[in-house]
């Protein structure tokens, strides 16, 4: 399997099984970190425990009296595990250490491996100590829902070589220990006052444990340290400890093969691009260290690590179509019904929660766009999956949704529902380009979901609704002298009251000149009454009615070509605001991508997501930060959709309707591309397994399509069309 390294140590590294992360820096260090909970975002996580701050081990040549805490000197990522190597940081100790851990997915545990080396020609004689310091207390937003953290952490148990803490207030435990065979002098410290090099904030507690070790000549030592936890029981943490301590190799190879399997799934290959191909399979193992399992409330993907380690709508009604593209049909449905759920259970009326702590706190009911995100992402999975029983399950809360949109949400009923869409920026709570699309696609999705269900009465409504609503935004947030669409529709009089608060909020990003621009359009507004659309930050998300295909076609090419500029893309793709042109992430770029790839700019969509691939392990090795190009989250769920839809979706041009057994290919091929064999195996749709092979040359493209289930593929290509549901079968198609 691949691996990437780094000789960066401070950035930060994520070890991730579906329960356990583990995230210090790349030196091996546990530093403080994050806001949520000021300094304690890092750590060993058990979510919705944290269990410690970090671990340490100090090493000590007892013939040359030299002591040092290990410092790592190189960052290896694996898809499985992470692996630092220690030289130049044990100082002038004869000695090298390479330390590997992971944690198995489905283990409340982790386990760590050290091997040292002797590498001089003379015996050298080691003290080693390896200490923890727990940290047992609850995930941001506890505090809200009465979940507080006890005083202090305690010892309850400690043998030679392991001990069990809890949480002074709660039942809560972690465990840690090592197996250290040969060693001698073994002492055990535990205590408030046992530090490691590093000061760490909380009320826990810390355990050492001091070994000699001789090493001869070119000798290596292994030695391996287990972690446990539990968020309900000491038995459950003992028994947890236990299965690592005795499976460990099997662990680590069960996790090996799963995240094979995950790449085998929607395995793309483009000729002579190997660093696309590295960046995507990453894409696909990256998503998998977001994935969450919590027993009280279920498992689900997290929006980002270490950060954001909780279930976001918004963030998954990009990221699930992600998902759908790379064949995760499963871990699709398990986010649903976390976030159906716990919204109807916050909401009851149809309202999308945006944010749910892995406590089962709802930190936020909802913004206005995630509703209508929501509801079209239901229909995008249907069609990938063909599931009529899932449709029907969420088919009356996309009902409810709408409802709300359009009814508490939209007082004046102009289809535009007024509130925070994606972009929350304090004061933009009006009537924004994101809802308004979100809105009108949802009601797109209704028809569509009303017709399979059987209810054409509804089916004819809704698509009625959307025809209305696709024309209403056409018309409203149209910018003719500005060849763009507007970010909120609002009457002069609502924006005057918010204009220090908008200058302020510039002012916040160092932007300067915001008033004159803002007193631009304040003057030339006309009717202080009159709904208008308004280009107050230029943000990303007026590409949304490119990306839904809502905007009309020749207002979407307009669009796209002023958007294709420096205005509005940097080096590392695009602006979240033309205006302030200061910041980037991978969503902004993912959906111009894709916006580009729906209008047929297959070189431009291309352009985008090379930009986004710039920043590709600039600060963790064989990841995307959140923020391009290397700060924020550095392991981001949305980068899947990033990836995958304008590469599955647009350019192989997989448009899947599973419930008909059906599945249209509509290739776009970037002229960078031309030539090249373009190869996606083990493409996923219904119970389905395609493998699909192009190749666009001198005007021909020709696919081989592999479809041992007998789907229906309509091929559709330069206005030609070849239909078969043969199993193996070769098309060739010229330009006319």
């Amino acid at each position: 399997m691949k691996n990437v390294s780094s000789r960066h140590p401070f950035p930060i590294y994520l070890t991730a099984g579906e329960y356990m992360k583990t995230i210090g820096t790349q030196d091996g260090y546990f530093p403080d970190l994050g806001h949520h909970l000021a300094g304690e975002m890092g750590g060993v996580w058990l979510h919705p425990i944290k269990l410690l701050d970090g671990f340490w081990l100090r090493v000590k040549d007892k013939k040359r009296d030299i002591s040092v805490w290990a410092k790592a000197d190189e960052f290896i990522n694996h898809p499985w595990g992470s692996e630092f190597r220690y030289d130049h940081g044990l100082g002038h100790i004869p000695a090298s250490i390479i330390r590997t851990q992971f944690a198995p997915e489905l283990e409340k545990g982790m386990t760590v491996r050290y091997e040292l080396h002797n590498y001089s020609d003379q015996e050298t004689e080691l003290e080693l100590e390896l200490l923890c310091r727990t940290d047992l207390r609850p995930v941001w937003f506890s505090e809200e829902i009465g979940i507080e953290d006890g005083q202090e952490d305690c010892f309850e148990t400690v043998s030679d070589w392991d001990g069990l803490a809890k949480d002074s207030g709660n039942d809560w435990y972690v465990k840690f220990g090592a197996e250290m065979p040969g060693v001698s002098g073994q002492q055990m410290r535990t205590g408030a006052d046992v530090l490691g090099p590093e000061w760490t904030a909380g009320k826990g507690t810390g355990l050492s444990m001091t070994v000699d070790k001789s090493l001869a000549p070119g000798e290596k030592y292994t030695f391996d340290v287990y972690i446990a936890g539990s968020y309900t029981s000491s038995e459950e943490c003992e028994a947890t400890y236990e299965r690592l301590r005795q499976n460990r190799n099997q662990l680590l190879e069960d996790k090996q093969r799963i995240f094979e399997r995950i790449d085998s799934m929607s395995h793309l290959e483009v000729e002579g691009e190997e660093r696309l191909n590295d960046i995507f399979s990453w894409a696909k193992w990256n998503t998998q260290w977001l994935v969450q399992r919590v027993d009280f409330i279920g498992r689900g993907l997290t929006a980002g690590s270490p950060h954001y380690p909780w279930w976001f709508r918004c963030d998954n009604s990009y990221s699930v179509q992600g998902l759908m593209a790379i064949g995760d049909f499963e871990l699709a449905r398990d986010t649903v019904d976390i976030l159906r759920k716990m919204s109807m259970e916050a909401n009851g009326n149809g309202r999308i929660v945006h944010e749910i702590t892995t406590m089962g706190a709802v930190a936020n009911p909802g913004n206005t766009q995630e509703t209508a995100h929501f509801i079209g992402m239901i229909w995008d999975m249907f069609c990938w999956t063909g599931d009529t029983g899932f449709l029907q399950e969420n088919y009356d809360i996309c009902v409810k949704g709408l409802d709300w949109l359009l009814r508490e949400m939209d007082p004046d009923r102009d289809l535009f529902p007024s509130g925070y869409g994606i972009i929350e920026i304090s004061g933009l709570n009006m009537e924004l380009i994101d809802s308004a699309v979100y809105t009108a696609q949802a009601a797109r999705a209704l028809s569509q979901m009303s017709r399979v269900l059987g209810d054409s009465g509804s089916a004819d409504a809704y698509e009625l609704l959307a025809d209305r609503m696709k024309k209403a935004i056409n018309d409203m947030y149209w910018c003719e002298d500005e060849g763009l669409f507007a970010d909120a529709v609002a009457p002069k009089k609502d924006i005057i009251p918010k204009a220090d608060h908008l200058v302020r909020v510039a002012e916040k990003h160092g932007i300067t000149g915001y008033r004159d621009y803002l007193d631009q359009l304040l003057k030339g507004s006309g009717d202080d009454e009159a709904d208008r659309g308004w280009l107050l930050n230029k943000n990303w998300v007026i590409v949304t009615p490119m990306e839904s295909g809502i905007a009309d076609e020749e207002k979407g090419r307009r669009a796209l070509e002023r958007m294709r500029s420096s205005e509005f893309i940097g080096d590392y793709g695009t602006y979240l605001s033309g205006l302030y042109q200061n910041e980037i992430m991978t969503i902004s770029t993912g959906a111009h991508a894709v916006a580009e790839a729906v209008y047929g700019n297959a070189d431009a969509a291309l352009d985008l997501l090379q930009r986004m691939m710039r920043t590709f392990s600039m600060a963790l090795p064989g990841s995307m930060n959140e923020m391009s190009p290397d700060y924020g989250c550095a392991v981001q769920a949305w980068t899947v959709y990033a990836m995958a839809v304008p590469l599955i979706r647009h350019f192989v041009g997989i448009k899947p309707l599973a419930h008909l057994r059906t599945v249209h290919m509509t290739p776009l091929i970037p002229s960078a591309w031309e030539g090249k064999k373009v190869s996606l195996k083990q493409l996923r749709i219904g119970d389905a397994l395609l493998d699909v092979m192009l190749r666009s040359e001198q005007g021909n493209m020709h696919a081989e399509i592999a479809n041992p289930s007998g789907y229906k593929v309509v091929f559709e290509w330069n206005g030609q069309t070849h239909i078969s549901d043969e199993k193996l079968i070769s098309i060739t198609m010229s330009c006319q």
